[in-house]
């Protein structure tokens, strides 16, 4: 990867954000991870990776602000972003109060704001950069779920929020997103026969792998999209186009 000494990955103890960590390792970026705790899983992957690790909560504004900073005064500015940090709480609809809602949107779109408010000026000011935020097919037009209502909501603001930024701190730096279909963590673990089913329900007839999404996050931060901003890609297999 040519445009990227440092890469830093937020959510990465884990999951397509642990999955990312590595394929910008392959491709020679140095990556600093980060997690909400220092727990097992990030100093694992740190060890295997012979990466640093940083950890602080998204949620929590001040925390973030000082994450952010003791991140970048110990390991340098990164020049590749992603946010794969994700909260999803199944609530019904009539029940969630207003912190249900603020739950959602704590970590999913107030962490992703608060990490690039202070990160994407001083991109600017070091000459550029890309910023890649995991979404959600949950956040696309007519994928939203009625289970995971606020989690919906969440992921379709995030995909305005990369509309905005790219539009914002364009030609400096490019600001694009991914949006995953159901995909093999280890959440899969509470899924019963029906998500199983829903999952299977894509043009491909299986879930993603989280490696596969994290092809197209390296890739959009990657020199070979440098024509490429302001886009949501959908990796989920075609389950949006299936039974069209």
């Amino acid at each position: 990867m040519s445009d990227c000494s440092r890469a830093l990955v937020l959510g990465s103890s884990r999951g397509i954000g642990a999955a990312t960590a590595r394929a910008l390792d392959a491709q020679g970026c140095r990556v600093v991870l980060h997690g909400r705790t220092p727990s097992a899983g990030l100093a694992g992957l740190g060890r295997e990776l012979g990466a640093p690790t940083v950890a602080f909560d998204l949620a929590d504004a001040a925390a973030v602000r000082r994450g952010v900073a003791d991140a970048v005064a110990e390991h340098g500015l990164p020049q590749v972003v992603v946010f794969s940090a994700g909260v999803n709480r199944v609530v019904a609809f009539e029940e969630a109060s207003r912190a249900d809602v603020a739950d959602a949107f704590g970590v999913n779109v107030w962490g992703a704001v608060g990490v690039l408010q202070e990160l994407l000026p001083k991109m600017v000011a070091q000459g550029g950069g890309a910023v890649v935020l995991v979404s959600s097919i949950r956040g696309v037009d007519g994928l939203a779920s009625d289970r995971t209502v606020f989690y919906s909501m969440a992921k379709a603001a995030l995909g305005n929020l990369t509309v905005s930024l790219a539009k914002r701190y364009a030609p400096t730096v490019r600001v694009n997103a991914v949006a995953p279909g159901f995909t093999v963590t280890d959440m899969v673990a509470t899924w019963d026969e029906g998500a199983w089913r829903q999952a299977r329900a894509n043009l491909l007839g299986r879930p993603a792998e989280p490696a596969e999404v994290a092809a197209a996050v390296a890739f959009l931060a990657s020199d070979a999209a440098r024509h490429i901003t302001g886009q949501t890609l959908v990796v989920d297999g075609g389950y949006g186009l299936a039974g069209k």
